[in-house]
């Protein structure tokens, strides 16, 4: 059995100090067998929220492995934007945006869906390039079978069931696609300070039916994209409080739980925040 914990969209330069002690302390209670962070370290990627980020890490139980979000690159500096605009992340954070984690019983790969601009006045949307989906495709195949498999991202893959129409990390489709031929279990990203979680392929209930029972059951090959709220920022949407999931994989099931933070603890989620997905056979 592997334990992880996904957060996401901790946006230090705005964030509640009781949170990220109560995060800290939690994940270290836990110990969980790895951490999955999907990007949003910062706020602005300012130099001292960097540093924050840094020392918030410094305090977590290892292994942990996590990709960039938008807010981790500068809004201002544009020089540093286009041409570096990584150098923070890969200084405090970790050298790779695009890092892999592989054990006995899952395999972790993460993408960078990160772009420093685009044609169009807002530049926080996220994109996946075809040779990144070649890429991912290569080190899927090179994965050894009977692992179970996930990919992380910092944008969404799948929409929030209140807004079908909502915007999604560019080329998303493509992507899904691709991890369903190659056995990928769960999709995990954060960006919309929102948790849901959804299946990439028609359900007994209606094409891409969202979680709305206690505990869904999927079989062999169903991909299940995972969303997080946001973990310790006082950035909240929609009346949801700060929260992350907590992942538990079992011969080959995947079992997501949803902790909220209740303003002094964490606590579990109704029944309907969980959520189970096999692993291919």
């Amino acid at each position: 059995m592997k334990r992880i914990a996904h957060i996401s969209d901790l946006h230090f330069g705005r964030t509640d100090p009781a949170v990220v002690e109560g995060l800290v302390a939690e994940l270290n209670r836990d110990g969980p067998d790895l951490i999955i962070i999907s990007g949003d370290f910062t706020m602005r990627a300012r130099t001292r929220e960097y540093l924050e980020a840094k020392a918030f890490l410094d305090r977590l139980p290892h292994p942990w492995i996590a990709v960039p979000g938008n807010h981790d690159i500068s809004p201002f500096r544009l020089w540093q934007r286009f041409f570096h605009p990584f150098r923070r992340y890969k200084r405090y954070v970790a050298p790779e945006t695009e890092p892999v984690f592989q054990d006995d019983e899952i395999a972790v790969i993460c993408l960078n869906t990160v772009r420093t601009w685009a044609p169009e006045t807002d530049w926080s949307q996220g994109k996946i390039t075809r040779a990144q989906i070649r890429r991912t495709e290569a080190k899927l195949d090179a994965l050894p079978p009977g692992l179970f498999r996930i990919v992380v991202g910092h944008h969404p893959f799948m929409p929030p069931p209140w807004d079908e129409e909502a915007r999604l990390v560019g080329r998303a489709d493509e992507a899904l696609d691709a991890f369903q031929r190659h056995d990928v279990g769960l999709t995990l990203a954060g960006h919309l300070h929102r948790g849901y979680a959804r299946f990439a392929e028609p359900t007994p209930d209606g094409p891409k039916a969202e979680l709305d029972r206690p505990v869904a059951e999927a079989s062999a090959r169903r991909l299940l994209a995972v969303q997080a709220g946001s973990a310790t920022s006082t950035r909240l949407r929609g009346n949801e409080p700060n929260a992350y999931n907590r992942i538990t994989v079992e011969n080959g099931v995947a079992t997501v739980q949803v902790r909220l933070w209740t303003g002094t603890d964490w606590c579990d989620a109704a029944e309907s925040g969980a959520a189970r997905c096999a692993a291919p056979e």
